[in-house]
């Protein structure tokens, strides 16, 4: 018996009474796992777009058009608990419900639960046994050829479940992997990110390289794979950290333990970003230990490899932005072991709200094990140094973007300068004074101003 998501019992009772409807693929494998699973896919012999329009209007979600030819459609609700929940509806292929799981690509992924007969698994291809004696295998030896994409998903399913490739099914991958030419960036980009989510995603990336795979996803430039790998193992092991103090559980690595308690006012903020998606509907995650990949990259470097991904503008400026300042913590710490307010305004400036990430990028990088240079006592000291960062975006909002104690309205009709450039040139110095703490009321900031005048900074 499994337990199966409460939205499925909502669906039913949407149903047209003569309607069949499967719950097929991850949900069905992760409901026999006891896995949380927020993607449902649904087949159906009828038009799937009926009961995806009826479920969008029930939970007040958006209904989307997937593929028109299959009329395939999505629905995006939030659950119970207000966490984001996707409903896929599908036409069946073929003439029967096995036809279409024959069609998937792995045995675990090819089974089914009939909405009308919820505590019955259709399992024709024994999924559920793989599943139990932990192997991976493919529903027919053409379904990589059928689609190339599924050579990177083996390596995803097989880390991520810890299951076993045949010796025949590792060949059928690796004639397969000619094919990811055809594939388009946009396919294996959302798979590789996908990987980059796994708890240990370095073990996937060894294997892609393993079976030639990795050479095909634009990540054959990075010039140091073992310290790339150093680094994602760092990171995961910094949020894990975050996560188990967040639930009470020591570490014991020194260290990290350190760190734990150091970020304890800031985990939950930390954590909740690392777990937001983009307008693109990928993790911040995701692509933090994208970022962590290719910090050898310089910013050009980096930008072609972006490129290569087909990421988004605004991964790619999170991209450029973290390169270009990669080191800007590392300088400013080796002069100042403490950041001051002009520091802390002019970093995140430059960086906005990338400059949490880079935080926590600059402690996985001075953490991995091959820089040897940072010592426990140094290490915990720049630790230090970047906690106050980051608690400065979540708890001082006025150290970052102070709120104007004159406007250029009032700089106008105060001093008499004409409106253009020279305005905004002020308001920033007057903004910058502000949040460094130097300028605290009105009567402080004409002032101010006028001292910059009589100086000549800007003339009336």
């Amino acid at each position: 018996m499994i337990t199966l998501p409460q939205e499925f019992s909502v669906i039913r009772s949407l149903m047209p009474p003569d309607e069949q409807l499967f719950l097929v693929g991850g949900a069905v494998r992760d409901a026999i796992l006891s896995k949380p699973n927020q993607d449902l896919d649904f087949v159906c012999a009828g038009d799937p777009r009926i009961i995806g329009r009826k479920l969008a209007e029930k939970l007040s979600g958006a209904f989307f058009m997937l593929d028109d030819e299959r009329n395939a459609c999505r629905v995006i609700a939030k659950n119970d608990q207000g966490a984001r929940i996707v409903f896929d509806f599908t036409q069946m292929r073929g003439l029967a419900l096995k036809e279409d799981l024959l069609e998937r690509d792995f045995t675990i992924n090819a089974m089914a639960v009939d909405l009308d007969h919820p505590l019955d698994v259709i399992d024709p291809l024994n999924g559920s046994l793989d599943l139990k004696e932990k192997w991976l295998r493919p529903c027919k030896t053409n379904s990589f050829n059928d689609d190339p994409l599924r050579v990177i998903r083996a390596v995803r399913y097989a880390v991520k479940y810890g299951l076993n490739l045949e010796s025949k099914t590792i060949d059928l991958l690796k004639e397969a992997v000619k094919g990811l030419n055809i594939v388009s960036k946009e396919r294996k980009r959302d798979e590789l990110f996908k990987i980059l989510e796994l708890d240990q995603p370095w073990i996937a990336l060894e294997l892609l390289e393993q079976y030639g795979i990795l050479s095909h996803l634009g990540l054959n430039g990075f010039p140091d794979k073992k310290q790339a790998y150093l680094r994602l193992k760092m990171l995961a092991a910094i949020i894990d950290t975050l996560n188990n103090a967040k639930k009470g559980v020591e570490t014991k690595d020194t260290k990290l333990s350190f760190l734990g308690s150091l970020f304890s006012e800031s985990r939950l903020f930390l954590l909740d970003r690392l777990n937001q998606v983009n307008q693109s509907e990928r993790s911040i995650h995701a692509l933090d230990a994208l970022i962590a990949l290719i910090w050898d990259l310089d910013e050009v470097e980096g930008s072609k490899a972006a490129d290569g991904l087909a990421l988004s503008r605004e991964e790619q400026d999170q991209i450029s932005v973290c390169l270009r300042h990669k080191c800007c913590i590392i300088d400013q710490f080796s002069s100042q072991q403490i950041p001051d307010r002009k520091f802390i305004y002019r970093y995140y400036q430059s960086m906005g709200v990338a400059g949490v990430d880079m935080a926590l990028l600059t402690l996985v990088e001075s953490a991995s094990e091959s820089s040897m240079e940072w010592n426990p006592d140094r290490w915990s000291t720049l630790a230090m140094f970047c906690q106050k960062l980051v608690e400065a975006w979540i708890f001082n909002p006025d150290y970052i973007n102070p709120k104007l104690l004159l406007t250029g309205r009032d700089l106008m009709f105060e001093f008499d300068i004409p409106q253009g450039p020279r305005i905004g040139l002020i308001l920033d110095g007057l903004r910058e004074e502000q949040a460094i703490g130097t300028i605290q009321n009105h009567t402080q900031a004409l002032a101010w101003v006028d001292a910059q005048l009589q100086k000549g900074f800007i003339s009336g």
